[in-house]
């Protein structure tokens, strides 16, 4: 008799299904890190958090959001591994993560989170990237000051594009650091469409658009108006790329930068993401348990619901416009 060997395929669910069963899944697991048996890290806790958010699970997003104050240093920031010494650019998920409970369930924030958000702000706003003075041999502008990876090194698109968020959430769009970093946003997208993570060209040659950082940079600067030709450009990048293989992080945020792109458009474009996301859900089916990249699924899931666009227009600044807060 011969044996069947192939591996058996975990059978397809729909996307109220699989939600479903995440929204328990989170519940009784809202403290994670990138992959299971790993440490939480802040940027898991931080999504998990959101997606507690977006889905109402009081419970769950209150203990990921008392697990990062947990790890708030006295400067205010949050390490990339919660209890450790840096790097430091997830302080900008952990505000946002804390402005969200607050404003869904102010009763049970009362002043924790407005107290944490702050601080986690003002770390923000006395660091930044290190600035190099302009030459023929990099393309962008290199004297625009947003966020770093790790402190001492330049500034680079997609920690900027999460500490742009954090400044809009939290009411500082209109800070001068805030508008620099949009400035810088803008000036690093490649003339063909998309963003690299931070350079245009180096020695003459244009660099390759990455999803990521281009989805990132959309997201960070929702609702801007008018709209920059050069962000219009990495969103039609953006929607070439929707149908191809993605990984889940950089499909979540690619749905969420196409959301945007289509906030206010009339007709529905649910459809336009339902191949993509039951694609990659049935990948996550496969491939096992991954609490990160499913929490950041379900939050995309979420579309025009998605706590990550709760933000007002954004209005492009000039030069000689606005003040700081």
């Amino acid at each position: 008799m011969e044996v069947n060997t192939a591996p058996v395929s975990t059978p397809p669910v729909s996307t109220a299904q699989w939600v479903e069963q995440q929204t328990k899944r989170l519940d009784a697991q809202p403290i994670v890190g990138y992959f299971p048996g790993d440490p939480p890290s802040a940027e898991s806790v931080a999504f998990a958090a959101l997606a507690a958010c977006a889905y109402r699970r009081p419970a769950a997003a209150a203990t990921a959001c008392r697990r990062l104050l947990d790890s708030q240093l006295g400067d205010g920031s949050v390490a990339v591994w919660l209890d450790d010494n840096g790097p430091f650019w997830p302080t900008s998920l952990a505000c946002v993560a804390w402005r969200r409970f607050e404003k869904q369930w102010p009763e049970q924030a009362k002043s924790w989170c407005r107290d944490a958000y702050e601080k986690g702000l003002d770390y923000l706003l006395n660091c930044g990237g290190e600035k190099i003075a302009r030459n023929e041999i990099i393309g962008h502008d290199t004297e625009l000051v947003g966020w770093p990876w790790v402190l001492g090194t330049h500034s680079w698109i997609e920690p900027t594009a999460m500490a742009v968020l954090a400044m809009r959430h939290c009411d500082r769009a209109n800070h001068p650091r805030a508008i620099e970093a949009t400035k810088l946003l803008l000036d690093r997208q490649l003339p063909s469409g998309g963003a690299n993570y931070g350079n245009t060209f180096v020695l003459g040659q244009v660099l390759r658009p990455h999803v990521l950082p281009s989805a990132m940079c959309v997201v960070a600067l929702h609702r801007i108006t008018p709209v920059p030709d050069g962000l219009a450009t990495t969103v039609r990048y953006l929607q070439q790329e929707l149908n191809r293989p993605i990984a889940a992080t950089s499909l979540a945020w690619t749905i969420h930068a196409l959301v945007s792109a289509a906030w206010d458009s009339e007709t529905g474009f649910e459809l336009e993401f339902d191949w993509p996301l039951r694609s990659a859900i049935h990948r996550l089916q496969s491939m096992g348990e991954n609490p990160h990249r499913q929490n950041q699924m379900m939050l995309a899931a979420r579309f025009r619901e998605s706590p990550l666009l709760d933000l007002p227009p954004l209005q492009v600044v000039r030069p000689t416009e606005g003040t700081g807060k």
